[in-house]
């Protein structure tokens, strides 16, 4: 069979996407192509903008069956466990240690607790790959000590004494310990930057 005879049995749609890509075919088969195309009264200009619509189709279609990405592409992503775990478990028992031994003074109970609130979330919450990095961990000591510092005073100070009270209080002392460690962290980051371009 000639290229002639292949082109003539095919239908406008399938020589148009042929004629598309013109440039890839033999000298034999694009001559016979004009021929069919002239023959047919198309043009290569309809063959590129049938191959632009089949591209767009495709693309198209295949977003509609890509999976979307698991997690978040947020601060806010999946856990590690065992990290996790020994948050939980591991930070409590440290602060009931420290009240129930009363190796502490009582006043900072309290603030040592709200301390270890922040810490547990500000680590749970963050990608895992922020938390591989030393900016991280140095804002979040910054962080620790502004909620030392505000939570003991709040102790202090207003004495709260029911449920309700406590925890406003705590979200009270994590709020200003996790602006100063988010400032940090982006200064850090900052500099880090400046280093690596120069």
């Amino acid at each position: 069979m000639s290229f002639q005879e292949n082109y003539a049995g095919l239908n406008d749609d399938e020589l148009l996407m042929i004629a598309a890509s013109r440039a890839d075919l033999v000298q034999e088969a694009a001559l016979a192509l004009d021929s069919e195309m002239a023959r047919r009264g198309l043009s290569y200009q309809e063959a590129r903008a049938k191959k632009r619509e089949a591209v767009r189709l495709e693309i198209k279609e295949a977003r509609r069956h890509r999976r979307s990405p698991k997690g978040s592409k947020y601060f806010v992503a999946k856990v590690n466990g065992w990290m996790l775990l020994l948050l939980v478990l591991g930070v409590p028992l440290v602060v009931l240690s420290l009240m129930f031994f009363h190796l502490v003074p009582e006043e900072w109970d309290f603030p040592i607790l709200a301390v270890c609130m922040g810490v547990l979330i500000a680590v749970s919450v963050v990608q895992p790959w922020l938390r591989q990095t030393v900016s991280f961990w140095i804002s979040l000591v910054a962080s620790c000590t502004m909620q030392l510092l505000v939570s003991y005073w709040i102790s202090v100070h207003l004495a709260p004494q029911t449920r309700g009270e406590l925890k406003g209080a705590a979200v009270l002392s994590i709020i200003p310990g996790y602006a100063v460690g988010i400032v940090l962290f982006l200064l850090l980051q900052k500099l880090e930057r400046k280093e690596t371009r120069l």
